[in-house]
């Protein structure tokens, strides 16, 4: 059952810090604590302590040691000497502050383990994991930190982190699961809201509440929303939609209601990115989540109790039909400073992704330079003599107008190797398209040449676009109609090489005429001069059917040896004269030898 902060707070405040496990002294003056835990955020605390002995020019509690960065401090608070811990972490950072009259102070600032997080930037890659996999990896790899994360049921094949901190991609992956991150002396807690069962405190207006503000806004209330990808198997989008949630019921005006006010039919999210429909699903919920916890937002004070935690369920009671309802604790300040404690809770949350909020990216060119956006238009100017020796195109960039012309870039080819691979290098003069590494703009890349009225291209576009060609600067052609199913290869003097799937045929011609041809009427060698043959072997020539030799003028035929074999008849005739002799013997043979 819940109860009233003021229950057992009427006792003397009782406020206890340790250091590495040791009360500090009793001599120490405490001007004030503040602890602050929030959602999604790393745990704070500011102790502010008197300090400063001006006469013997000292500062005796700084000087000592206790507070020195890196000692864990526990701080306690509560009532007739029965206290609780509100806030467990290290000391990070140590000042003195002297204002008027020689005022001077020590001011500690402390912050949960799980800071370490949150500094430097990494790069990792996870392969077949679900979100809670990779949260807790994350957490794990940090001494003194202990993960208590939700399960998640989409496993991803392949997700990677560049270049940003533990910190910030542990956020990017709970928020699109709708989670919220908690944290408490070195424990990370990543879970769904919970808006069902018992509230630990009840506060009522008249009774408890010290300050009290709440909004209730329409803008952020979505009736439903609908998350696109890309589906590569079937190459189209893909969609899962989430209706609108309320999370803990409080008021009388719950989501649907409100998005009734703007009347907006469905709330878009989108990325090109592939991903399966249960990760969709888990990112149209995450975002009604977000627009439950932002539906009702506001602030409350009270007399101070260690029961307020982010993420507990608090009781709010006469102060309207609106607001009267459970809450979800999304920040709890501690304030102690003269006597008095006083507990600040904030409710609701704002409806930005943390990416939203946040700048997580690193910066253009890494920071150590300004950086450039974007593509721009680059001119070439000089194919060779790069300077460093690494085949880079020299290229003015027109938008710059600097004095000194033109820059250094590497070229992108299709393919590129160690001494093979594409070749295909732009002309000077040509307009090239530039983008730049780590948006580096010392640092450019030619990604592409640019057709335009002035540099026209070979072909005109056309609806059918039959047409594909590798066209170079001294005509020299490679061309593919996908029309007609032909290839061909051809000079400017017309020499040529044809395959075509529309004629059944493969054509060599030269710009002489000379051609070879290959098609289904057989192979035609056609000149029109002379053909030789010529091997330092053998010449075959075999057919299954006639093999006929025909000449409009002599047929010579030489050898050291002619043998000619008839396997049924042998003729041999002269429509003028026929001679048979040899300058040796002539043998004429025959079962019947007949002559004339």
């Amino acid at each position: 059952m819940s109860i009233s902060p003021l229950t057992n707070s009427s006792g003397v405040l009782s406020l206890t810090i340790t250091c590495d496990g040791a009360p500090i002294p009793d001599i120490i003056q405490i001007v004030s604590v503040e602890t602050n835990h929030s959602t999604n955020r790393i745990p704070s605390a500011t102790i502010t302590l008197l300090d400063g002995d001006m006469p013997n020019a000292i500062f005796p509690i700084a000087d000592a040691g206790n507070f020195k960065p890196g000692t864990e401090v526990v701080i306690s608070a509560g009532y007739d000497n029965t206290t609780s811990v509100i806030f467990t972490g290290i000391v990070i950072s140590h000042a003195v502050k002297i204002s008027g009259d020689n005022y001077a102070r020590l001011i500690i600032e402390c912050r949960d383990k799980a800071l370490a997080m949150t500094v430097a930037r990494k790069n990792a890659n996870f392969v077949n994991k679900t979100d809670n996999q990779i949260i807790s990896s994350l957490i794990s790899a940090y001494p003194g930190l202990t993960p208590t994360v939700d399960a998640t049921s989409v496993t991803y094949k392949e997700l990677v982190q560049y270049y940003v901190t533990d910190w910030d991609y542990m956020m990017t992956r709970a928020e699109v699961n709708g989670f919220l991150v908690i944290v408490d002396a070195g424990k990370v807690t990543v879970k769904a809201p919970v808006g069902s069962g018992s509230p630990v405190l009840k506060l009522t207006y008249g009774m408890d509440l010290i300050e009290f503000q709440a909004e209730l806004d329409s803008r952020s209330q979505l009736n439903s929303v609908t998350s696109t990808s890309w589906d590569l198997s079937q190459l189209a989008i893909v969609q899962q939609t989430a209706q609108a949630e309320t999370l803990t019921g409080q008021g009388d005006l719950d989501a649907k209601k409100l998005a009734e006010v703007l009347g907006i039919a469905d709330f878009g999210l989108q990325t090109a990115a592939p991903l399966e429909s249960a990760a969709l699903t888990a990112w149209s919920k995450a975002q009604q989540t977000k627009a439950a916890l932002s539906r009702i937002r506001g602030h409350m004070q009270f007399q101070g109790s260690a029961l307020a935690k982010p993420g507990v369920l608090i009781e709010l009671a006469a102060v309207g039909k609106h607001f009267n309802g459970n809450i979800i604790a999304s920040n709890v300040i501690h304030r102690i400073a003269d006597g008095n404690w006083v507990t600040e809770v904030e409710f609701g949350m704002p409806n930005y992704w943390f990416t939203d909020q946040y700048q997580i990216q690193a910066p253009e060119a890494a920071g150590w330079t300004a950086g450039i956006c974007g593509l721009h238009i680059g001119i070439v100017l000089k194919l060779d003599a790069d300077p460093e020796g690494q085949y880079k195109i020299q290229v003015s960039i027109p938008l710059m107008n600097a004095s000194t012309v033109g820059v250094w870039a590497r070229f992108a080819s299709f393919y590129g190797s160690s001494g093979f691979g594409g070749f295909i290098i732009p002309e000077i003069g040509d307009e090239v398209v530039l983008g730049f590494f780590n948006n580096d703009p010392s640092c450019p890349v030619i990604l592409g040449s640019l057709y335009s009225s002035k540099h026209v291209p070979p072909y005109e576009l056309t609806a059918e676009n039959n047409y594909k060609a590798l066209v170079t600067r001294s005509k020299l052609k490679m061309e593919f109609d996908d029309g007609n199913k032909v290839i061909t290869f051809i000079t400017p003097a017309n020499n040529k090489i044809v395959i075509s799937d529309q004629d059944q045929s493969i054509l060599l011609q030269d710009q002489t005429n000379n051609k070879v041809e290959l098609s289904t009427s057989g192979i035609l060698l056609d000149s029109p001069k002379d053909i030789t043959i010529k091997a330092l072997g053998k010449v075959a020539i075999s057919a299954v059917q006639n093999v006929e030799i025909a000449a409009q003028m002599d047929v010579t035929t030489t050898g050291l040896n002619i043998s000619s074999t008839a396997n049924i008849s042998l003729t041999a005739k002269g429509t003028a004269s026929a001679e048979l002799s040899a300058a040796g013997q002539t043998t004429v043979k025959g079962a019947m030898v007949m002559i004339n």
